[in-house]
């Protein structure tokens, strides 16, 4: 088969050298689709020409859009649901759902979303994680207890809490636990908002890792603490290498979602508190059911998965 993933078009190199969701998914797609015996492209849409693929698998909507005006089949896969949030009256939705009535099916991050677009064009297509360089390493010492790894910079509006960096500096002073938060430079946002974190000795900040340190993060801590919302998947990237490095994991999910190691706290600092109890009380079924997740969601998998829906479009 001759695949075309959709370059994103964000300017972010593919691989992504640090952050880059959309452009890590198209790699790790690229990569598994080929170690199973195809023919993979990664092309910008302007340079897509008629019946040069078999499928064309593209991930923005504005991109999505170009294609259809000109008369190109595509899948369409959303990473995001920032139209759910804004509603249906908003340009984010009304530009994505143009692109879902274009495509030949387009994929959601999350169940909700199937409902919420309202069209039997929409399936449900968890991401996935690689499991071949996110896996456990019990030879490192440990380097801390909970763990955040996010992009919660949003330049706008420093103070929205996007991640809840607040709930996971609260979690680590209730136990009195330490706390390592690392993300991109848009982090320096929320904490030039929140200066008084400095004077706390149990938070260390690190920001825009290599994807070998944030590797080693997921490694050497306990607990990883993800009250997130605006969330791009369900489960999302981070949640998924937590998982992969048998991390179990405190975390809001707004709506349900199949995931194994989770204690779903909504965000609510005393609940999460009774999170981090049941997994010191039952560590190993978390390791464990972290684990299976990843494994079920490994990206060779979610390949194969995604290689059958290609073959009902060809």
């Amino acid at each position: 088969m001759k695949i075309c993933q959709v370059d994103p078009g964000c300017g972010i190199a593919i691989p992504p050298k640090s952050w880059g969701a959309i452009e890590k998914i198209v790699w790790e797609f690229k990569c598994n689709q080929e170690k199973l015996g195809h023919e993979v492209h990664i092309r910008m849409a302007s340079d897509i020409v008629l019946g040069e693929f078999d499928v064309i698998h593209c991930h923005v909507a504005n991109l999505a859009i170009d294609l259809k005006n000109r008369g190109i089949p595509y899948i369409y896969q959303l990473h995001d649901h920032h139209a759910y949030h804004y509603g249906k009256d908003s340009f984010v939705f009304k530009e994505n759902m143009e692109a879902i009535e274009g495509s030949l099916i387009s994929l959601m991050p999350a169940k909700f979303l199937v409902d919420y677009f309202n069209t039997p064009k929409c399936k449900y297509f968890a991401h996935g994680v690689n499991t071949d360089y996110y896996y456990p390493n019990p030879d490192l010492p440990p380097q801390g207890d909970l763990l955040m790894v996010a992009n919660n910079g949003l330049a706008n509006d420093p103070t929205f809490d996007r991640k809840g960096f607040n709930f996971g500096v609260g979690l680590s002073s209730l136990l009195g636990k330490k706390i390592t938060i690392a993300g991109p430079l848009n982090n320096r946002h929320w904490l030039n908002a929140n200066l008084w974190v400095l004077n706390n000795p149990l938070i260390t900040f690190i920001f825009d890792p290599p994807p070998e340190k944030v590797r080693e993060l997921y490694q050497t801590h306990e607990v990883f603490i993800h009250p997130s919302m605006l969330e791009a998947g369900h489960p999302n990237l981070t949640l998924l290498e937590a998982a992969a490095c048998g991390m179990p994991i405190i975390g809001w999910i707004e709506h349900a979602t199949d995931f194994h190691g989770l204690w779903r706290a909504p965000r609510d600092i005393l609940d999460m508190k009774t999170g981090y109890k049941d997994i010191q009380d039952n560590k190993d079924r978390y390791i464990q059911n972290s684990l299976n997740t990843a494994e079920e969601l490994s990206w060779h998998n979610r390949s194969k998965d995604i290689l059958e829906i290609y073959q009902q479009f060809i």
